[in-house]
Order: structure tokens, then C-alpha cells, then sequence
């Protein structure tokens, strides 16, 4: 019964370890591949005394569906948002699965609040401490999307569409 328990438990822990590792190839392969897009950001406190240096990030209403459409909204989805010549999205229309055009590009968003906020799982950007002071500026959140509209935050950037940060 003992040899059966250690057994369970190693391979537990080595599912475990291979879902870990997958997940985290999945959103190197979004890095690696995905388009970079800017999503623009509303002023928001930048620090937090209890979780360290970072910032709280919400996006621009320009970005999300219009508030009338939200109540119909599941939780999890994608909508299209149509891109400018600096790569900055804004919505264009819900996913209806119909072909994007060349300046389209699909986001996916995880969850429809009952106030109808819509989350995209990208809105807190951590950064050492004592370096607030170089995203004082931020504009636009940058994320790195996939085709199929996985997104991963990738940095903050400027006004100028310059990714801060750099050393």
C-alpha cells in the first residue's frame, strides 16, 4: 500500500509539473509570435503597499464592447478590435467568427463583471522597487496577442508609443 501511495503521489506531482510547463510554452509561444498591440489605459494609483511595487491597469473604454452590450455578454469570449498604424486597439465588433481584415485582430477577455467591466487578465503590471518613477508616463498597456487572440502583458508605453522601462 505504501509503494502504491508514493507512486500516485510522483505521478501527481509529475501531471503537475508537465501542465506547469506547458501553460508556460503556451505563453512563450504567444511572446515569441504574437502581434504587439497597444491598449490605451486610464490613470490609476501606481503603488500598493501591500503587494509590493506595481500598477493597477485599467484599460479605456474605447477598447471594450459598448456598455448596452455587456449585459449579453458570456463570461469568457473575444471580440475584434481594429488596429492603427501604431498597433493601438480599439473595438471594432464581437467575434462572430467571420474573417478579420488585414487591420483586425481578435482579444480574448475572461470575465464579464456584474457591473459590466471586462477583464482581459493583463491588469496589474509588477516592476522593481524604486522604479515607479520611469511609469509615471504610461499610456498604453503593451501586450504581445496570438492569432487566436491569447494575450500576454508584455510592457507599458508612452505617449510616444515607446515601450519604459529600459535601462
Amino acid at each position: 500500500m505504501n509503494r502504491v501511495a508514493t507512486s500516485l503521489a510522483v505521478f501527481g506531482l509529475l501531471l503537475i509539473m508537465a501542465a506547469a510547463n506547458y501553460t508556460i510554452w503556451q505563453r512563450q509561444q504567444v511572446l515569441d509570435h504574437g502581434q504587439p498591440m497597444l491598449l490605451d489605459l486610464r490613470p490609476v494609483d501606481p503603488r500598493s503597499l501591500m503587494q509590493g511595487d506595481y500598477m493597477v491597469l485599467r484599460y479605456a473604454d474605447a477598447l471594450f464592447p459598448p456598455s448596452a452590450l455587456r449585459p449579453g455578454l458570456p463570461q469568457r469570449g473575444a471580440f475584434v478590435v481594429a488596429l492603427d498604424e501604431h498597433n493601438v486597439a480599439r473595438y471594432a465588433r464581437l467575434d462572430d467568427g467571420s474573417p478579420l481584415a488585414d487591420d483586425e485582430a481578435l482579444l480574448k477577455y475572461k470575465q464579464v463583471e456584474v457591473r459590466g467591466r471586462i477583464r482581459l487578465g493583463a491588469e496589474s503590471f509588477f516592476f522593481e522597487e524604486g522604479q515607479a518613477d520611469r511609469y509615471d508616463n504610461a499610456r498604453y498597456g503593451v501586450l504581445h496577442v496570438d492569432e487566436a487572440g491569447n494575450s500576454v502583458l508584455v510592457g507599458l508605453a508612452d505617449a510616444q508609443w515607446q515601450l519604459l522601462g529600459g535601462k
